[in-house]
């Protein structure tokens, strides 16, 4: 039985990441101003499956020194890694925070005991959440936010000027993924202005922070603070170019000939039809080419094992539409009549469509029509088109595959 090398349900391998070039080079002088005092904050955003988290899985090694940038000198930054949850507080963030910190720090005892001491006030925060007393009034926020501020500005300092004897570091950078997810207490959008404001106070410049999000997270961001959005620099990823597809495949069946026995190769015309049904997101890259592998059984994929693979029941489709439409299509929708006009938007895949083009073969009424319109739209389930009125459209034709193939089936599961 060989190893398949294709991992649809993890960020893409350092080793098997593709293109980003105009992305990475933005956040890589962002490590270099950030090495040099004069660090900025960055906001990543795309749809599921796009890249985000793949992209900060290939900077955080880059940024702690793992490998050298061909551009800069290596960085040698502390790196913390943390996914908000849709029910993490503030106190909870900070102090994830401060545990991911103390591990990225190391063993080293000097280190280990400043952190004690200038990190004493989250103890505070965990005796006061252990108690009814626990921190509840916004003037409680603005104080922990403060001392949060002084701590890391405080390590930070330590970390870029050792006293005794410890290697040096560049500075502090956090990887914040699934921001989308922040709920109203965590107030993520004021948490990132004032601490920015409060860093500089500190005359803290090496501390740098990567966000990641759904494009959603503009607006939470924006609910919390209305300027908050202004700290971050902007990164929208958009689907890989082909060419990167063909890489990505291509290396992925390398890796699988580096680990397995047997070699297994691959058709020019099965690497396209990965190409094609992937729409350039790298995830779905990841899932048509494992799936693609799975089913073959004579060394060579084919465009017959990419298909089988892809639409046959658990198949790649399938997997995919699990993780990112069921949601969409049952969970956010509870109205049959707002599904019906998905699919009918299906048969015309993710292409552009008139209102009227729906309403000859829907079967409700014309306000229902309307309402069903509004509602997917707002939801961000579907595009309206801002350049003529009265268009709509699916946002991805996985997706609508997805609806003729599977939409009906799994509605009762």
């Amino acid at each position: 039985m060989k190893v398949n090398p294709f991992e649809p349900n993890k960020p893409v391998p350092v080793g098997m990441f593709a293109g980003r070039m105009k992305e990475i080079d933005l956040l890589e002088k962002g490590l270099h101003q950030a090495k040099n005092g004069k660090a900025t904050n960055y906001l990543i955003t795309g749809e599921r499956g796009i890249g985000k988290s793949s992209l900060m899985g290939w900077m955080s090694p880059l940024a702690r020194g793992r490998f050298k940038s061909p551009d800069y000198d290596k960085f040698q930054f502390v790196t913390v890694s943390i996914s908000i949850s849709d029910r993490m507080t503030l106190t909870t963030m900070i102090k994830l925070i401060d545990t991911n910190l103390r591990r990225s720090m190391g063993k080293i005892e000097t280190i280990k005991k400043f952190m004690e001491d200038t990190w004493s006030f989250v103890q505070r925060i965990k005796v006061m959440d252990s108690s009814i007393d626990k921190i509840t009034k916004p003037d409680d926020s603005d104080l922990l936010i403060d001392d949060f501020a002084h701590s890391l500005a405080e390590t930070c300092l330590r970390i870029t000027n050792p006293q005794q004897g410890e290697t040096k570091k560049d500075g502090i950078v956090f990887f914040i993924d699934e921001a989308d997810n922040a709920c109203p207490a965590l107030h993520i959008g004021y948490f990132f202005k004032v601490l920015s404001e409060l860093l500089q106070q500190n005359e803290c410049q090496n501390v740098m922070f990567v966000v990641a999000g759904l494009p959603d997270v503009v607006e939470k961001l924006s609910e919390s603070h209305p300027s908050s959005v202004r700290i971050f620099n902007q990164i929208k990823i958009s689907e890989l170019r082909v060419a990167d597809r063909h890489y990505v495949v291509k290396k992925g069946i390398e890796e699988g000939n580096n680990i397995n026995p047997e070699n297994t190769s691959i058709t020019e015309e099965a690497i396209s039809a990965i190409s094609t049904l992937s729409e350039g997101y790298p995830h779905f890259i990841q899932q048509f080419a494992y799936s693609a592998f799975d089913v073959n059984d004579d060394g060579e994929i084919s465009v017959d094992d990419v298909q089988n693979g892809a639409f046959a029941d658990g198949g790649a489709l399938d997997s995919i539409g699990d993780r990112y439409y069921v949601s969409n299509y049952h969970g956010k929708i509870k109205s049959d009549e707002y599904r019906q006009v998905l699919s009918i938007m299906a048969e015309n895949l993710n292409s552009w469509i008139k209102k009227s083009e729906i309403r000859e073969k829907f079967t409700g009424d014309d306000q229902t029509l309307t309402d069903a319109l509004r509602a997917l739209t707002t939801r961000k389930i579907v595009l309206k088109n801002s350049a003529k009125i009265g268009e709509y459209r699916l946002q991805q034709r996985g997706f609508a595959l997805w609806i003729k193939l599977f939409g009906e089936r799994k509605k009762d599961l």
